[in-house]
């Protein structure tokens, strides 16, 4: 998983990762849901990695591919939710308030 090769220049697998989130970026911005955006993207992701596999002869082994997804689903989830500060106590109190449930 990593996203530098050992020169320190990014991986050519990150600049077009880079370039796909920029486009599903400027399809959400065009109001697309963004499940709908991430749900197409795995469908693209299973079709071209079947075909590169089959271009390249290679086996499918699908528990690398699931372990490298998860990996990166792991990754990037922990890093969107580190992001976010804790709410505070008069916060947590508001949204009782507002929504009973939680």
């Amino acid at each position: 998983m990593a996203e530098e090769e050992g020169s320190g220049q990014v991986a050519p697998s990150t600049v077009i990762a880079n370039e796909l989130i920029e486009f599903a970026n400027n399809k959400w911005e065009a109001g697309v849901d963004a499940a709908v955006i991430a749900a197409a993207m795995r469908h693209a992701a299973a079709n071209f990695t079947a075909f590169a596999l089959h271009a390249t002869e290679a086996p499918l082994n699908t528990e690398d591919i699931v372990e490298e997804f998860v990996g990166w689903l792991h990754y990037y989830d922990d890093r969107l939710r580190g992001s976010a500060r804790p709410m505070t106590p008069l916060e947590k109190l508001e949204k009782s308030w507002r929504d009973p449930k939680h």
